[in-house]
């Protein structure tokens, strides 16, 4: 009882600061989607506005066959879409494994596996900034053809269309295929897509990043020796020719497995490559290389050691600023899950620790690394080393030479009960991120957002806004019934009210139109405190607490 008095004291001390949608309790947080049956596998990209834009695989209308669906939040954390989301298909077959990017004007550019011909296809659509669909209704065929095209990653081609690539076994195993999508949704190239590689064997895992001129680089994990996987990588132009030598140039072919290649550009229409090698012996370690605009290697030939701990080390990803390369990875060598990172310089030279610095050393997993906009970068994981037994949400951020700026065991993001899983993030210019993930507090899969402030505590709200008027509740403590009303001689044209109970869990949504007040019954409530958050489309209008007694 202490421990919850105690919060409760302290968020009344929170609720007593004036706040935006963005609620910085990581017990809390700020909700996307709370739709019934699944929402999962969120992924986000800025809307360069300070907000983001968050897409996600969506089982409301149907629990087996998903839909596509993608919402804005302003750098306000207010949505500015329809609530819960804009659908952006929602053929009656199973859409999923959607991926999302940037594009112009506030923007998106949203990519799926698409089942409505039997086999997996890709399709696309592109959004603006105020959720219109400005491609086909349910999207554009980016590949429509036999057998299956999956795994798809797209990029901004920087005319407002898109290039994708994605796996396509409608030659028997697994091939890498390309194809760009014009700003008015056009097919820009070959039909059914270009030939990136097709040697023999299968090609998976294709990453791709923009050359900087028009064009792309792509990389992916090549098994043409039918044994082991090697990593190759190719250049396409902006027509659709390929660049480099046919089925690609060889980035690392040592005795062992290269697997779960990642990919940024370098900034000189080359690009940095990382991946999960097993030359060593029967775990895996942590390898990069560079390519330049033509293709070369340009450390040594089989790639820079960037960590050979003992035990695997996995689930890389790699972000890039001007200093070179953030690697981020899954650790084992202490006998548990553990976040690692390290630094490779322009020249492949390590600023951090031989083996990586330790960035969370309790169980982690799925890092995702982005950079922090000031020579840093902003690490996210899924995290179980608190007491509770369901995976949290965690976040760190590092320095230009590795050294962590937050706290020792990282910030805490999503700690709510029911567990959060599959985190992903961005970085905002104060150096802070917004984050999305999928979250079990409410019994279903759904889908949450956090931004996370520097130099703030991580229970104290961020004042984008003032409260727009004052707010009260009469009866205040009740036991059947109390009235909650917006002090205004004014008349409130259209306003939402969400309820939350201790726990920072959301309880209650009520929309009210053309007036001040509304009344909220106990109905099955249990005694004890609530809060409530008041807000119209644009701003918060009120918060406070209510007491319900026995």
């Amino acid at each position: 009882m202490k421990l919850k008095l105690h919060f409760c004291l302290l968020f009344i001390g929170i609720l007593s600061k004036g706040f935006s949608q963005w609620v910085q309790n990581p017990a809390i947080n700020t909700p996307v989607c709370v739709q019934p049956h699944r929402q999962e596998d969120s992924r986000i990209v800025s809307d360069s506005k300070g907000g983001a834009i968050i897409a996600w695989a969506d089982y409301r209308v149907d629990s087996v066959t998903g839909d596509i669906y993608v919402q804005r939040m302003n750098a306000a954390g207010f949505p500015v879409w329809t609530l819960d989301g804009v659908v952006v298909c929602s053929d009656t077959a199973t859409q999923n494994t959607e991926y999302i990017v940037s594009s112009d004007n506030s923007g998106a550019i949203i990519a799926w596996e698409d089942k409505r011909s039997g086999d997996k296809d890709i399709y696309a659509q592109k959004i603006d900034s105020s959720g219109n669909m400005l491609w086909t209704a349910n999207g554009v065929a980016v590949c429509l053809k036999a057998a299956n095209q999956r795994s798809v990653r797209v990029i901004s081609d920087g005319a407002g269309g898109g290039i994708f690539v994605w796996e396509d076994s409608v030659g028997g195993t697994l091939d890498i295929y390309a194809q760009r999508i014009s700003s008015a949704g056009a097919i820009m190239w070959t039909a059914g897509g270009e030939v990136i590689c097709n040697a023999a064997g299968t090609q998976i895992n294709p990453r791709i990043v923009p050359d900087g001129l028009g064009g792309a680089i792509i990389i992916w994990q090549d098994k043409r020796g039918f044994v082991e996987n090697f990593i190759y990588s190719q250049r396409i132009d902006a027509n659709g020719v390929v660049q480099w030598t046919a089925n690609g140039v060889l980035v690392c072919n040592t005795p062992g497995n290269q697997t779960n290649p990642k990919l940024e550009s370098d900034g000189m229409n080359g690009a940095y490559i990382g991946w999960q090698d097993k030359r060593n012996g029967d775990d895996y370690d942590i390898y990069a290389q560079r390519l330049s605009a033509n293709g070369a290697l340009q450390w040594n030939q089989y790639g820079i050691t960037v960590c050979s701990a003992i035990a695997n080390q996995s689930a890389i990803d790699i972000s890039v600023d001007t200093n070179g390369i953030i690697v981020a990875w899954k650790d084992e060598r202490a006998g548990i899950y553990q976040i690692y990172a390290n630094r490779l310089r322009p020249d492949g030279t390590k600023i951090s620790t031989t083996n990586g610095n330790g960035i969370l050393l309790g169980n982690g997993i799925n890092p995702n690394c982005v950079s922090d906009n000031f020579s840093g970068s902003v690490i996210v994981w899924q995290d179980s080393t608190t007491s509770s037994g369901t995976w949290d949400v965690f976040s760190q951020r590092l320095d230009s030479t590795g050294v962590k700026l937050w706290m020792p065991t990282g910030d805490s993001i999503a700690i709510a009960t029911g567990g959060q899983s599959g985190p992903k993030n961005i970085s905002t210019s104060d150096g802070g991120s917004i984050y999305t993930w999928t979250d079990k507090r409410n019994g279903n899969h759904d889908i949450y957002a956090h931004h996370h402030i520097p130099n703030e505590s991580n229970i104290g709200i961020k004042e984008f806004f003032t409260d727009a008027y004052s707010i009260s509740s009469f009866p205040n403590p009740f036991n059947t019934q109390t009235t909650i009303r917006i002090n205004s001689s004014e008349i409130i044209k259209s306003w939402e009210l969400n309820i939350y109970d201790i726990s920072g869990k959301k309880i209650m949504t009520q929309q009210i139109t053309n007036s001040n007040q509304t009344i909220i019954k106990r109905n099955n409530l249990s005694s004890g405190y609530y809060f409530y958050i008041a807000t119209s489309k644009t701003e918060v209008l009120g918060k406070g607490n209510f007491i319900i007694t026995e």
